[in-house]
C-alpha cells in the first residue's frame, strides 16, 4: 500500500474533526482532541474501505475515510460527555 493514500485518509479525517469540534461544542472535548481522533477515525475507515472494496481506487476509501471520522468524533464526543467538566 501506499503512503499517499494514508496520508490523504488521515488529512479527510482531521478536516471533519476540525470542523465537527467546532460545530457540536462539547465541554471537554477541544480542538486537539478533534484533530487526533478525527484523524485516527478517518485512516482506520479508510483502511476498511480499502480492504471490503479493493478493486475500488478512489470512491469507498474516501467515503470509508469520511465516516470512520464521523464515527470517531461521536464516539469521542459520547466519552467527553461522560467524563464531564474537570476540576482542579
Amino acid at each position: 500500500m501506499a503512503f499517499v493514500p494514508l496520508l490523504s485518509w488521515v488529512a479527510i479525517g482531521v478536516a471533519i474533526g476540525a470542523i465537527l469540534v467546532t460545530i457540536w461544542r462539547t465541554r471537554g472535548l477541544t480542538v486537539a482532541w478533534g484533530l487526533v481522533v478525527g484523524g485516527a477515525g478517518g485512516s482506520a475507515g479508510g483502511l476498511i474501505g480499502r480492504m471490503v472494496f479493493p478493486d475500488s481506487a478512489l470512491a469507498a476509501p474516501i467515503f470509508g475515510a469520511v465516516v470512520g471520522a464521523v464515527v470517531a468524533m461521536l464516539i469521542g464526543r459520547a466519552e467527553a460527555k461522560k467524563q464531564g467538566p474537570r476540576t482542579a
